[in-house]
């Protein structure tokens, strides 16, 4: 705390001893002002807050202007929003010629989005927004994939409407977003781009109640197992194996999975049709859906490009460096925007929010001696001192599709409701209160 020089009345405010007695007259016509009482800065948001600011920067709370390392080093990469990344979309279509639209859900850790049918209506109104006369676009897509039928449905729509389809991929495109791509009449591919297996994966809750995640190909690589490595191979010991993991997935599970298996190859094949030509009578079609079902033996495997090229698909050879860094700067603003980097925890949000001092404050504890019985009763609860912990709102872009004409944004928002248990652990629940496409247009 600041310190008060002695005054002549020895309260606060009265004139000070120790100034000449010339100026004294002058600071009793201008009153002497109390001194302002300076507070600890413990942390940039409780100063904000003191001085009724709050959310300010610590660097901003200074006097001066802060150098640009600093606002960077508080801040993070600046983040244009769809309204400025747009012109990054106009270079990329002045550039190749056709017009742009871009899909991509959350990957962020805690805000997985998937590939749905919700998004497609906002896809149709890219795809009615585009000039007149277009023979050809491009579809920038970053997903770890979804609904398989929703990427026959977008490729199906693009179809109707033009007759050539590059995909660009400048991060992740896995399963379902792999097979969209199969319809392509090009694959562009950034260094940093991968597609993955289009096994199909199936959750089911199985004879036990709790749900399983599978892939189509597991059943098949156990039986293989169990044949060929464990050598067994007598039918009655089979049919018992067969049984035990009819109980753990579930008998329409295993009717489910065969089906599953079909339409991937079915699709997978249907959308390779849309572009490659039948002289050989779909044998590479074949060859090219087989691979990509089988030849991995994760369905999170990463296929690179050179891979990709090996495999047969329609994979860019030439590399466009130029298309390359637009597609990257394109992402790296929407991965800020999305907050890829920043794994979603509703303990964290709760930590950064003014209720955290509530959910994490000093407990008080009692010494008593080790014989000493204490016991407590209702009556001892009615003057306990409570502590009301206020809902945390949160707010979320599961997905988007843009274009240099408009934005769409799926947002969803709601509050994170908490306490503090018993044994000092924090209890939380995530309640949604909206789910909602947001349209932005120029």
């Amino acid at each position: 705390m600041a310190s008060v020089l002695p005054c002549i009345s020895g309260q606060e405010g009265s004139i000070p001893m120790c100034l000449p007695r010339r100026l004294r007259g002058r600071r009793r016509r201008n009153r002497l002002k109390k001194p302002r009482t300076l507070q600890p800065l413990h942390s940039a948001g409780l100063a904000a807050s003191r001085a009724g600011r709050p959310g300010l920067k610590a660097y901003q709370l200074k006097k001066g202007r802060p150098s640009l390392a600093e606002r960077r080093r508080h801040d993070g990469p600046k983040i244009m929003g769809w309204t400025e990344r747009a012109s990054i979309y106009q270079e990329i279509e002045t550039h190749r010629r056709r017009p742009l639209v871009v899909y991509i859900t959350s990957k962020r850790v805690g805000v997985y989005g998937s590939m749905a049918t919700d998004a497609l209506p906002f896809l149709i109104d890219q795809l009615d927004a585009l000039p007149t006369g277009t023979k050809a676009i491009d579809l920038m897509i970053v997903s770890f994939g979804g609904d398989p039928m929703v990427a026959w449905r977008i490729m199906s729509l693009i179809r109707q409407r033009v007759q050539k389809v590059s995909v660009l991929i400048p991060q992740s495109a896995y399963s379902a977003a792999t097979l969209l791509a199969f319809g392509a009449n090009q694959i562009v591919m950034h260094p940093n781009g991968h597609l993955g297996p289009v096994d199909m994966q199936i959750v089911t809750s199985g004879g036990s109640g709790a749900p399983k995640e599978f892939s189509t190909e597991d059943i098949t690589a156990f039986i293989e197992f169990v044949r060929d490595n464990v050598k067994i191979s007598a039918q009655e010991q089979l049919r018992i194996l067969f049984e035990r993991t009819c109980f753990e997935v579930g008998s329409l599970g295993i009717g489910f999975t065969a089906r599953s298996s079909k339409l991937a190859i079915d699709l997978g094949e249907r959308l390779l049709a849309l572009h490659l030509p039948d002289d050989d009578g779909g044998a590479k079609r074949k060859r090219i859906v087989q691979d990509m079902c089988k030849k991995f033996q994760s369905h999170a495997y990463p296929i690179n490009r050179e891979e990709a090229l090996d495999i047969g698909l329609a994979v860019n050879r030439r590399r466009d460096k130029k298309l390359e860094d637009l597609m990257w700067k394109a992402w790296l603003d929407i991965e800020a925007e999305l907050e890829e980097r920043i794994p979603f925890d509703p303990i964290v949000e709760l930590m950064k929010s003014p209720e955290a001092g509530k959910l994490a404050a000093a407990v008080p504890q009692a010494d008593f001696p080790v014989s000493a019985s204490v016991s407590f009763g209702a009556a001892d609860l009615k003057g306990a001192h409570t502590v009301s912990v206020d809902p945390v709102p949160f707010k979320l872009i599961i997905a988007l599709t843009e274009s240099c004409r408009m934005s769409n944004r799926c947002l969803q928002a709601g509050k994170i409701l908490s306490c503090r248990a018993q044994d000092l652990s924090i209890q939380y629940n995530l309640v949604t209160e909206s789910r909602t496409w947001e349209t932005n247009r120029k």
